[in-house]
């Protein structure tokens, strides 16, 4: 395999740094706060399209350097290495280095600005399973019940994180809302 990074490191992280997609894979805390906000989203009619739970320390490596990279918050040469993952970021041009960033940036589906303003993290509340990645769409008002028991009526809206009333709900069963990272949601924010 070549070394240099691109889209190539996409296949090599989905068969040797995968990401979970079960909610089951989170921590059991965190799951059963995940699990009562989801299911009264459901109850309500909402569409919920997980697309990550447990990161796996050499994708969050992966995620956070190629997004940097790609959008010129770092130089490739700058990137620190990672046991285990012999990728080589600098390619001996910044334009050729960047280019293989972007399309793991792309083959990977990173948030990207202005859905996402942040690197993905080195170090996060995914990898030790108390963070999730989810898509909640549903049309017209949402009517959901918090965790005490009173309905709220929600509009949707398409940025999600402008959707406070939502992430109001999220917080009273102990999923909160990071507002700078559309589909991310953890037991802490962050």
């Amino acid at each position: 395999m070549d070394a240099k990074s691109g889209r190539h490191w996409v296949a090599w992280a989905n068969t040797h740094a995968r990401n979970s997609r079960r909610v089951e894979d989170l921590d059991s805390m965190f799951r059963r706060k995940i699990e009562a906000f989801t299911d009264a989203l459901a109850v309500g009619g909402a569409g919920i399209r997980v697309s990550a739970t447990r990161r796996s320390p050499g994708r969050a490596y992966l995620f956070h350097w190629s997004w940097k990279i790609a959008h010129g918050r770092s130089k490739a040469s700058e990137a620190e290495s990672m046991a285990g993952v012999p990728i080589q970021w600098d390619h001996g041009d910044d334009r050729l280095s960047r280019a293989g960033a972007l399309e793991m940036v792309r083959g990977f589906g990173l948030a990207v600005p202005p859905r996402s303003v942040y690197p993905p993290a080195l170090s996060s509340n995914h990898i030790a399973g108390r963070a999730i990645d989810m898509d909640i769409t549903w049309s017209g008002t949402l009517r959901i019940a918090k965790k005490d028991g009173a309905v709220a009526a929600i509009d949707y809206m398409h940025n999600v994180n402008s959707n406070i009333a939502l992430h109001a709900v999220g917080a009273s069963y102990g999923v909160l809302k990071l507002r700078s990272d559309a589909p991310h949601w953890s037991f802490n924010g962050r």
